[in-house]
C-alpha cells in the first residue's frame, strides 16, 4: 500500500472516530488513539491545489447551506478523490465577499485538475458551505464538512470571528485549514499548527496603511469600526502601528457600531463636525457600503478623506458605486499586476464570469495552490508530512512572490496602497496605485509575534 493509499485509509479512520466522539475535540482524540489506528498527526493532511475550479457546475452554496454541490474533474488519473470543504458567507452582512469567494474557489478547482493534474495524482472534489456570517454555523458547517463529507482540508470563511472559530475546530479534527478572515489572532495569539493563512494579518495591514495615511491624509484621525473580532483588530493595530511611525498624531475620538448596522448618519455627523483629517473605516460588507453611500450623501468627503483596509475590494466597490470614488485604502488585489500567474488567474475568471477576479477568488485560487504545492513537496497527505511541507514555503503566486512563515504560518508579501478613482474598463470605480510596501517591511518579526505555537 501506498503512503497515499494508506493516509487516505487512516483519515477515515479518523473520521469515524470523531463521529464516535460527538466532535469533542483533540483531548477525546487523544485518549483513544490507539482505536484508531494512526497517531494525531497521521491523517487528514489536507487537498487543496494551486487554485482554479470551474464555473459550471452548481453553486450549492446559497441559502442555509445545508445543501451541497460538488465539482470533480475526470482530467486527473486513478485513485480516490482529495476532498476540499470551501467555507462561504453566503448570506449575512459579509455575503458580497461570499459569492466572490466561492466563484474563486470554483475556478481553483478546476485549474487544479485540468492544468496540474489534481493534487498528489487525485483528482479534485469541491464541497461548498455557506458560514451565514456566523461564527457557531462557520464551525458547525466545519464539523459536516469533515465529518460527513470527509473533507481533507478546509479553505474559506470571510469574518474574522467566524475564521477564529474554524481554526479551532480545525485544530481539534486535525485538518489543514487555509482562513479568509484578517483578526491578528489567528496566526497570533490563537495561532494554530494547522492553520495557515494567505490573507494579510491586520497587523500587516495596520503597518502598510496608517504611517502612509499620516503622511498624506493628515496627523488628525477618527477610528470607526464594527464590534466583532476583525474591526476590533483593526482598531488595536491601527493604533500600534500609529504609535511605531514616530509621526505625532491625534486620535481625535474612537467609536464603533455592530456588525450589519444600517444608519452611520450619526456617526458622520459627529465626525464631520470634528477636527479629524481623516477616518479609519474598519468594516466591510454591506457596512462598509452604507457608510460610504451615506457619507456621500452628507457631503463627508469634501472636508475628511475615509481610509479602509477594505475599499478597494472590487464587491464594496461595486456595491458603493460612485461613493467609493476618493477613498483611500490597502489593495489587496490589483487586475494589472504583470505576472504569468495572475494572468492564468485573469483568464479563468473572465472565462467563467465575464468578470476580472477579486482579492476574494484570488485567495482561493492561491490557498488551493499553495497546498497542493504542499502536498507535491511531501509526496503524502499525511498532517505530519503536510505541514513542514508548508513551513517557509515561497511561492510565484498571482500578485507576487509569498512565504509561509513558520513561526506562525502567516504569508509575508508585499502590499499595495492607493486610491479609489473613476471607472475607466468596466462600470465600477478603478483603482490607483500610490505605493507599494515590501512584505519583509511591513511583518512583524517572529519574536514580536504573539504566536506560541502549540503542538499537534
Amino acid at each position: 500500500m501506498s503512503r497515499q493509499d494508506s493516509s487516505v485509509s487512516n483519515r477515515q479512520s479518523r473520521r469515524s472516530l470523531l463521529k464516535l466522539l460527538g466532535g469533542t475535540g483533540a483531548a477525546g482524540m487523544a485518549g483513544l488513539a490507539g482505536c484508531a489506528g494512526s497517531g494525531d498527526g497521521g491523517s487528514d493532511g489536507g487537498g487543496s491545489g494551486d487554485g482554479d475550479s470551474d464555473g459550471s457546475s452548481g453553486d450549492g452554496g446559497s441559502g442555509d447551506g445545508g445543501s451541497t454541490s460538488t465539482t470533480t474533474s475526470t482530467s486527473s488519473s486513478g485513485g480516490e478523490s482529495v476532498k476540499v470543504g470551501f467555507l462561504h458567507p453566503l448570506t449575512g452582512p459579509l455575503s458580497a465577499g461570499g459569492e466572490a469567494q466561492e466563484r474563486g474557489a470554483k475556478i481553483a478547482v478546476s485549474h487544479v485538475n485540468e492544468d496540474l493534474g489534481g493534487i498528489g495524482g487525485r483528482p479534485v472534489e469541491a464541497v461548498y458551505e455557506d458560514t451565514e456570517t456566523d461564527p457557531a454555523t462557520g464551525r458547525e458547517k466545519a464539523r459536516k464538512l469533515v465529518e460527513n463529507d470527509d473533507v481533507d482540508v478546509l479553505i474559506g470563511a470571510v469574518s474574522g470571528a467566524v475564521s477564529l472559530s474554524v481554526a479551532d475546530y480545525a485544530y481539534d479534527a486535525q485538518t489543514i485549514y487555509f482562513p479568509y478572515g484578517g483578526s491578528e489572532s489567528i496566526t497570533g495569539s490563537e495561532c494554530k499548527p494547522t492553520t495557515f493563512r494567505y490573507q494579510y494579518s491586520a497587523s500587516q495591514s495596520a503597518r502598510a496603511g496608517a504611517k502612509w495615511a499620516l503622511e498624506n491624509l493628515g496627523t488628525n484621525v477618527w477610528i470607526h469600526f464594527a464590534d466583532y473580532s476583525f474591526g476590533q483588530s483593526i482598531r488595536d493595530t491601527w493604533r500600534a502601528a500609529m504609535e511605531e511611525s514616530g509621526i505625532d498624531h491625534n486620535v481625535v475620538n474612537v467609536t464603533k457600531t455592530p456588525l450589519g448596522t444600517s444608519d452611520y448618519s450619526s456617526y458622520i455627523s459627529q465626525i464631520q463636525s470634528s477636527e479629524a483629517d481623516w477616518v479609519l473605516q474598519a468594516f466591510s460588507g454591506s457596512d462598509a457600503i452604507n457608510f460610504l453611500k451615506q457619507a456621500e450623501q452628507f457631503g463627508m468627503k469634501e472636508s475628511v478623506d475615509i481610509m479602509s483596509s477594505l475599499n478597494a475590494y472590487q464587491p464594496l466597490r461595486q456595491g458603493a458605486g460612485t461613493a467609493a470614488v476618493g477613498t483611500y485604502g490597502l489593495i489587496r488585489y490589483n487586475r494589472r499586476y504583470d505576472s504569468p500567474e495572475n494572468q492564468a488567474l485573469i483568464d479563468r475568471h473572465v472565462a467563467a464570469y465575464d468578470t476580472p477576479p477579486t482579492d476574494h477568488a484570488l485567495n482561493m485560487w492561491t490557498c488551493l495552490r499553495l497546498y497542493a504545492k504542499g502536498v507535491d513537496q511531501a509526496g503524502s497527505l499525511e498532517l505530519g508530512d503536510v505541514i513542514p511541507a508548508l513551513e517557509g514555503m515561497e511561492s510565484e503566486e498571482p500578485m507576487g512572490p509569498v512565504t509561509l512563515r513558520a513561526c506562525d504560518h502567516q504569508a509575508v508579501r508585499d502590499y499595495p496602497i492607493g486610491e479609489i478613482v473613476e471607472p475607466t474598463d468596466y462600470e465600477w470605480p478603478d483603482l490607483k496605485i500610490n505605493a507599494t510596501l515590501p512584505g519583509d517591511q511591513i511583518t512583524e518579526s517572529c519574536e514580536e509575534s504573539q504566536c506560541d505555537m502549540p503542538s499537534l
